[in-house]
């Protein structure tokens, strides 16, 4: 069907407490479906292998490869060795550079010299440019951008007095590293079909946490319900409610491995209002509750 080879799915901004920054230490060779985000997604391979799709490129991961995904980029996991452990850190880009969370932000003004004035600084602009594959890395970039993902994991882990202005601190050196070392490259334009597309699912990213509906959804694309129904599973391989469902458990699951914080809480900040009900869908997708769900991460 049309389309199907260039899924593209978007995950809701966090909406998980003040600072928007989680990191999970994740084991297994489980996919994750075709998804993008509002948040940058790093992905450092420490053992075995991984398998990822990105904007329709296929890379295999190996221990020490590090993969970076800009906002609202495409991609998903396909599987790995069942040995693999990887590290995933997700952040808002507005942590980078100096925007909600640094004051006010300026760039190199392109007018006369003396017309300085302030600007915001492109920070998914510099993402979507780079080369965020660290194979094509040299060395010493590698090496340092390495180190700040594990700093970062471990302020996260530890949680000290400050950790969030460190977070901050490192998020800013990543940045640096992405504009100063790292190779550039060509973003590739994307066709009327899918851009429609992805102006769908991000409506439905933004709205997901709500009482969304198909007939809501179906008015702001402009079709007519019928019509979207079938559009949308034509595009999507699965129905609208499928898909929402979906979503949502996939963030609880997300969820569940990067924080402690009580399960009801979960339910409610991937859009469930009844924890009968999350268990219970939960359930039917994993075969087991999202208690137990968390217990069997923490032991691998």
């Amino acid at each position: 069907m049309p389309g199907r080879n260039i899924v593209v799915i978007y995950a809701n901004e966090m909406a998980w407490g003040q600072f928007p920054c989680k990191c999970a230490l994740m084991r297994g060779s489980e996919p994750f479906m075709n998804h993008c985000h509002s948040e940058v997604e790093i992905i450092k391979i420490r053992e075995g292998r991984l398998r990822v799709v990105s904007e329709g490129e296929n890379y295999l991961l190996r221990a020490g490869d590090i993969w970076i995904a800009p906002p609202f980029a495409s991609h998903s996991i396909e599987g790995g060795s069942e040995d693999s452990v990887r590290l995933v850190v997700l952040m808002e880009s507005k942590l980078m550079g100096m925007g909600e969370y640094g004051g006010e932000q300026w760039q190199e003004p392109s007018g006369p010299a003396e017309d300085v004035r302030p600007h915001w600084l492109d920070v998914q602009g510099f993402l979507e440019q780079a080369d965020l594959n660290s194979r094509n890395w040299d060395g010493e970039t590698r090496v340092r951008t390495d180190a700040v993902i594990e700093e970062i994991y471990q302020e996260y882990l530890g949680k000290e007095y400050g950790w969030q202005l460190a977070v901050k601190a490192l998020a800013d050196q990543l940045l640096l590293l992405v504009v100063r070392d790292m190779p550039r490259c060509e973003k590739k334009p994307l066709n009327t079909q899918v851009q429609k597309l992805k102006g769908i699912l991000e409506y439905i990213a933004r709205n997901y946490c709500g009482p969304i509906t198909l007939s809501g959804c179906a008015q702001v694309a402009g079709f007519n319900p019928t019509y979207f129904s079938r559009y949308f599973k034509g595009h999507m391989g699965i129905t609208f409610q499928e898909y929402v469902k979906k979503l949502r458990i996939d963030r609880a699951k997300w969820l569940l491995q990067a924080d402690s914080g009580p399960v009801t809480e979960v339910c409610y900040q991937c859009g469930y209002q009844d924890i009968k009900t999350f268990n219970k869908l939960f359930r039917q997708e994993t075969g087991m509750s999202p208690t137990q769900f968390r217990k069997e991460q923490y032991k691998m």
